[in-house]
Protein backbone atom coordinates (compact mmCIF):
# COMPACT_ATOMS: atom_id res chain seq x y z
CA UNK A 1 0.00 0.00 0.00
CA UNK A 2 1.27 3.52 -0.91
CA UNK A 3 1.56 6.22 2.04
CA UNK A 4 0.63 9.10 2.40
CA UNK A 5 2.31 10.49 5.09
CA UNK A 6 6.08 11.69 4.70
CA UNK A 7 6.17 11.08 8.46
CA UNK A 8 8.55 7.97 8.90
CA UNK A 9 8.53 5.71 12.41
CA UNK A 10 10.70 2.90 12.68
CA UNK A 11 10.68 0.47 15.61
CA UNK A 12 13.63 -0.80 16.55
CA UNK A 13 13.86 -4.31 19.32
CA UNK A 14 16.19 -7.12 19.20
CA UNK A 15 12.99 -9.27 19.06
CA UNK A 16 10.70 -7.13 17.29
CA UNK A 17 7.56 -7.89 19.80
CA UNK A 18 4.82 -9.10 17.38
CA UNK A 19 1.83 -7.65 18.98
CA UNK A 20 3.25 -4.46 18.92
CA UNK A 21 4.53 -4.84 14.98
CA UNK A 22 1.08 -4.97 14.19
CA UNK A 23 -0.16 -2.30 15.96
CA UNK A 24 1.66 -0.53 14.57
CA UNK A 25 1.69 -1.74 10.98
CA UNK A 26 -2.11 -1.29 11.16
CA UNK A 27 -2.36 2.20 12.67
CA UNK A 28 0.07 3.37 9.68
CA UNK A 29 -2.02 1.33 7.19
CA UNK A 30 -5.01 2.65 7.81
CA UNK A 31 -5.20 6.02 9.65
CA UNK A 32 -1.88 6.81 7.42
CA UNK A 33 -0.47 8.95 9.87
CA UNK A 34 2.98 7.82 9.45
CA UNK A 35 4.92 5.64 7.26
CA UNK A 36 6.06 2.17 9.33
CA UNK A 37 9.61 0.45 9.09
CA UNK A 38 11.25 -1.88 11.70
CA UNK A 39 14.90 -2.46 12.29
CA UNK A 40 16.01 -5.93 14.19
CA UNK A 41 19.03 -5.22 16.43
CA UNK A 42 21.93 -8.03 16.23
CA UNK A 43 24.21 -7.58 19.37
CA UNK A 44 26.84 -9.31 17.40
CA UNK A 45 27.11 -6.84 14.59
CA UNK A 46 25.58 -3.68 15.82
CA UNK A 47 26.44 -0.76 18.32
CA UNK A 48 25.22 2.79 18.47
CA UNK A 49 27.77 3.79 16.34
CA UNK A 50 25.75 1.57 13.23
CA UNK A 51 22.23 2.81 15.02
CA UNK A 52 23.59 6.24 14.06
CA UNK A 53 25.20 5.43 10.86
CA UNK A 54 21.95 3.37 9.47
CA UNK A 55 20.25 5.97 6.74
CA UNK A 56 16.94 4.16 7.42
CA UNK A 57 17.04 4.37 11.27
CA UNK A 58 18.28 8.65 10.50
CA UNK A 59 15.78 9.49 8.36
CA UNK A 60 12.88 8.44 10.68
CA UNK A 61 11.18 11.51 12.25
CA UNK A 62 9.70 8.88 14.83
CA UNK A 63 11.99 5.71 16.61
CA UNK A 64 10.18 3.20 19.08
CA UNK A 65 13.23 1.22 21.19
CA UNK A 66 13.32 -0.98 23.53
CA UNK A 67 14.97 -0.73 26.74
CA UNK A 68 17.61 -3.52 26.61
CA UNK A 69 18.51 -3.97 23.21
CA UNK A 70 20.86 -7.45 24.19
CA UNK A 71 19.38 -10.65 25.07
CA UNK A 72 22.75 -12.31 25.85
CA UNK A 73 24.53 -10.92 29.02
CA UNK A 74 27.93 -11.87 27.49
CA UNK A 75 27.29 -9.52 24.61
CA UNK A 76 29.73 -7.09 23.86
CA UNK A 77 30.09 -4.18 25.91
CA UNK A 78 30.03 -1.84 22.45
CA UNK A 79 26.51 -3.42 21.93
CA UNK A 80 24.94 -3.48 25.65
CA UNK A 81 23.31 0.29 25.73
CA UNK A 82 19.84 0.70 26.84
CA UNK A 83 16.62 2.26 24.76
CA UNK A 84 16.87 5.01 27.07
CA UNK A 85 20.89 5.88 26.26
CA UNK A 86 19.87 5.30 22.53
CA UNK A 87 17.57 7.98 22.98
CA UNK A 88 20.08 10.62 24.55
CA UNK A 89 22.22 10.12 21.74
CA UNK A 90 19.74 10.64 18.90
CA UNK A 91 18.26 13.85 20.83
CA UNK A 92 22.50 15.17 20.66
CA UNK A 93 23.16 14.25 17.10
CA UNK A 94 19.23 15.55 16.15
CA UNK A 95 17.19 17.06 18.70
CA UNK A 96 13.94 16.84 16.32
CA UNK A 97 13.89 13.40 15.98
CA UNK A 98 11.45 11.93 18.62
CA UNK A 99 12.41 8.95 20.54
CA UNK A 100 9.84 6.65 22.67
CA UNK A 101 11.19 4.23 24.99
CA UNK A 102 9.58 1.06 25.38
CA UNK A 103 9.90 -1.44 27.94
CA UNK A 104 9.53 -5.19 29.70
CA UNK A 105 10.53 -3.27 32.99
CA UNK A 106 8.35 -1.78 35.72
CA UNK A 107 10.53 0.33 37.50
CA UNK A 108 11.54 2.76 34.39
CA UNK A 109 8.73 5.00 34.64
CA UNK A 110 11.14 7.63 35.70
CA UNK A 111 12.69 7.87 32.16
CA UNK A 112 9.51 8.10 30.61
CA UNK A 113 9.54 4.89 29.33
CA UNK A 114 6.74 2.98 28.06
CA UNK A 115 5.50 -0.37 29.23
CA UNK A 116 4.99 -3.01 26.81
CA UNK A 117 1.79 -5.03 26.84
CA UNK A 118 2.24 -8.17 28.51
CA UNK A 119 0.31 -11.16 26.57
CA UNK A 120 0.31 -14.63 27.90
CA UNK A 121 2.58 -17.22 26.43
CA UNK A 122 2.08 -17.36 22.44
CA UNK A 123 0.21 -14.82 20.34
CA UNK A 124 -3.59 -15.19 19.69
CA UNK A 125 -6.44 -13.09 18.15
CA UNK A 126 -7.59 -12.13 21.63
CA UNK A 127 -4.10 -11.51 22.86
CA UNK A 128 -4.09 -8.81 19.48
CA UNK A 129 -7.11 -6.99 20.40
CA UNK A 130 -6.17 -6.46 23.72
CA UNK A 131 -2.94 -5.27 22.69
CA UNK A 132 -4.71 -2.75 20.50
CA UNK A 133 -6.27 -1.42 22.89
CA UNK A 134 -3.74 -1.12 25.59
CA UNK A 135 -1.60 0.65 23.01
CA UNK A 136 -4.43 3.20 22.30
CA UNK A 137 -4.68 4.04 25.84
CA UNK A 138 -0.58 4.27 26.63
CA UNK A 139 1.11 4.62 23.37
CA UNK A 140 -0.96 6.57 20.58
CA UNK A 141 -1.50 9.71 22.88
CA UNK A 142 2.77 9.65 22.51
CA UNK A 143 2.64 9.26 18.64
CA UNK A 144 0.15 12.00 18.26
CA UNK A 145 1.75 14.39 20.31
CA UNK A 146 5.39 13.50 18.42
CA UNK A 147 3.36 13.86 15.21
CA UNK A 148 1.95 17.22 16.20
CA UNK A 149 5.95 17.98 17.66
CA UNK A 150 7.12 16.95 14.41
CA UNK A 151 4.84 19.63 12.16
CA UNK A 152 5.28 22.27 14.38
CA UNK A 153 9.18 22.44 13.93
CA UNK A 154 8.59 21.83 10.14
CA UNK A 155 6.25 24.67 9.74
CA UNK A 156 8.90 26.65 12.36
CA UNK A 157 11.49 25.55 10.15
CA UNK A 158 9.79 27.11 7.13
CA UNK A 159 9.45 30.55 8.86
CA UNK A 160 13.19 30.35 9.37
CA UNK A 161 13.95 29.95 5.69
CA UNK A 162 11.43 32.35 4.72
CA UNK A 163 13.20 34.76 7.13
CA UNK A 164 16.89 33.53 6.50
CA UNK A 165 17.83 37.39 5.24
CA UNK A 166 18.25 37.82 9.14
CA UNK A 167 20.64 35.20 9.62
CA UNK A 168 22.90 35.81 6.59
CA UNK A 169 25.74 36.63 8.43
CA UNK A 170 25.28 32.62 10.53
CA UNK A 171 24.95 28.87 9.36
CA UNK A 172 22.02 28.17 11.67
CA UNK A 173 19.31 28.39 9.14
CA UNK A 174 21.60 25.61 7.19
CA UNK A 175 22.25 23.92 10.29
CA UNK A 176 18.51 23.87 11.22
CA UNK A 177 17.42 22.80 7.98
CA UNK A 178 19.81 20.04 8.06
CA UNK A 179 18.60 18.55 10.81
CA UNK A 180 14.78 18.59 9.82
CA UNK A 181 15.67 16.94 6.86
CA UNK A 182 17.83 14.32 8.89
CA UNK A 183 21.03 15.36 7.01
CA UNK A 184 23.56 13.43 8.76
CA UNK A 185 25.25 14.84 11.97
CA UNK A 186 26.08 12.39 14.05
CA UNK A 187 29.69 13.02 13.03
CA UNK A 188 29.84 15.96 14.78
CA UNK A 189 29.37 13.77 18.35
CA UNK A 190 32.82 12.48 19.57
CA UNK A 191 33.37 8.72 21.26
CA UNK A 192 34.08 10.37 24.22
CA UNK A 193 31.03 12.98 24.11
CA UNK A 194 29.00 9.56 23.61
CA UNK A 195 30.55 7.78 26.46
CA UNK A 196 30.18 10.50 28.96
CA UNK A 197 26.61 10.43 28.04
CA UNK A 198 26.26 6.58 28.44
CA UNK A 199 28.30 7.04 31.62
CA UNK A 200 25.83 9.15 33.30
CA UNK A 201 22.99 7.17 32.62
CA UNK A 202 24.40 4.00 33.31
CA UNK A 203 25.43 5.42 37.10
CA UNK A 204 21.93 6.62 37.21
CA UNK A 205 20.34 2.93 36.17
CA UNK A 206 22.81 1.45 38.76
CA UNK A 207 21.78 3.82 41.63
CA UNK A 208 18.01 2.28 40.95
CA UNK A 209 18.89 -1.55 41.91
CA UNK A 210 21.15 -0.40 44.92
Amino acid sequence: MTMTSDIKLTYIDDKLDPLLVEYLFNISGKEQKFEYDEYTFDSSQDSYHSLLENSDIASSDIIIVDSKLFENESADSKSKFTGQELKLIFATANPFIQVIVITQNNNLAKYGVIKKFASTRGSSGRDQEEANNYYNDVLKKELEASIKKINEIRNAGQLLSENSSSYEKTLIVEKVNNLIKKVPSYKELTDEKIDELIDLIKLDLEGDHD
